[in-house]
């Protein structure tokens, strides 16, 4: 796969399993959004936990013009009973305010539609003001607060905002 560039808009955005086979595009993908990005070990040993799954978001290429795929972001989740986390998602620079990332929540969605799980719970930095927007146009409401939870190359301490989105009915109950 190869990076999307400005002279590449987005056109089409396919979905597909992130497997440890696609560890390093996850983990190229990761470093452009989070200074303490995780590497393709740590990829690989997070969708080996029970319960956990990641989807891939991309662009098909077109064999024609001798254009490869191009990776657009990625999205991994753990489940724990009647509950799910967003571990993390993240969207190519380029590839920003496109509809990446709702296209990933949406497949989140309708993954966990009918599992039984209640809840998605996700944690995001306080001063990361278009994906609050995002999260709350998709659903989800705030919770809690993780006080300095992030600490930033700077030496600068963020909050993290733990938000929750409903899922409808749960299995323990907790949501009747």
């Amino acid at each position: 796969m190869s990076a999307p560039s400005s002279q590449n808009p987005v056109r089409q955005i396919e979905l597909v399993a992130l497997t440890a086979a696609f560890a390093p595009v996850a983990a190229a993908l990761h470093a452009q959004g989070f200074e303490d990005n995780w590497d393709e070990d740590a990829i690989t040993r997070l969708l080996d936990v029970p319960g956990a799954f990641g989807i891939l978001a991309f662009e098909p290429g077109d064999t024609a013009q001798n254009r490869d795929d191009v990776p657009l972001g990625f999205v991994m989740i753990q489940t724990v009973l009647d509950e799910a986390e967003i571990n993390t998602i993240v969207v190519a620079r380029e590839a920003r305010q496109c509809g990446v990332a709702t296209k990933l929540l949406s497949a989140v969605f309708d993954r966990l539609g009918d599992t039984g799980i209640g809840r998605l719970l996700l944690e995001v930095a306080e001063d990361n003001e278009s994906a609050i927007a995002l999260y709350r146009q998709r659903g989800f409401s705030f919770i809690g607060r993780r006080k300095k939870y992030y600490r930033r190359k700077s030496g600068l301490e963020v909050d993290a905002l733990v938000m929750e989105r409903g899922l409808g009915s749960c299995v323990l109950g907790w949501g009747d």
